[in-house]
């Protein structure tokens, strides 16, 4: 009869006492553990999704023009002076210039009187005398400058005439203009400044 109670008891009444302490000490352990968790701060958050870079706001900067080189040149040529070497005969001597460039006539220098004493052999042109020209060059163009002139002697007449080349964006060396052979009968050197401007 006895043995059938023991029987009938639960079986967690026959587990030892230290294992049923055992065991609510754990369920005990783990409820606190949670609520530690929760309450100080330490439930685990949610990652926060990165938030993108600002990108940088991307303005377009026009590249530098590049220097275009120029299409031509405006070139202006102006005597300065006229140096007499040899005017041709034992006093002074009349002559007349004409100045062309590329063919075409830039001015002309009325009759005047030269000599090649010391005291005169420098001549600058005169007010009313017309003395400048002006022409175009393309780069890498070369011009020649041609000088004619004529004495204005009753007999004898000389010619003379002589030229230079003029390069674009370069100043045009002076022009040496011989009469005769090697400047016999007149020789003279003109000095021209040159202005240049690209266009």
């Amino acid at each position: 009869m006895s043995g059938d109670k023991d029987e009938d008891k639960r079986w967690y009444t026959r587990v030892p006492a230290i294992s049923i302490a055992l065991v609510a000490f754990l369920v005990a352990l783990t409820t606190l553990i949670n609520n530690v968790r929760e309450i100080g701060g330490f439930k685990e958050k949610p990652a926060a999704a990165p938030t993108p870079a600002a990108q940088p706001a991307v303005t377009a900067t026009p590249a530098p023009a590049k220097p275009q080189a120029p299409s031509r040149y405006t070139v202006l040529l102006t005597l300065q002076r006229i140096e007499v070497v040899n005017d041709g005969t034992n006093g002074s001597t009349a002559w007349t210039f004409d100045v062309s460039a590329g063919g075409e006539d830039l001015f002309e220098l009325p009759a005047r009187d030269y000599s090649d004493a010391d005291d005169a052999r420098i001549v600058s042109p005169r007010t009313s005398d017309p003395s400048m020209g002006q022409v175009v060059l393309v780069p890498g163009q070369e011009m020649p400058v041609k000088i004619g002139g004529r004495s204005a002697g009753l007999i004898l007449k000389a010619h003379a005439s002589g030229s230079a080349t003029l390069r674009a964006g370069q100043n045009l060396p002076p022009v040496r203009v011989l009469a005769g052979d090697n400047g016999r009968d007149g020789e003279f050197i003109f000095h021209f400044a040159t202005t240049t401007t690209p266009q």
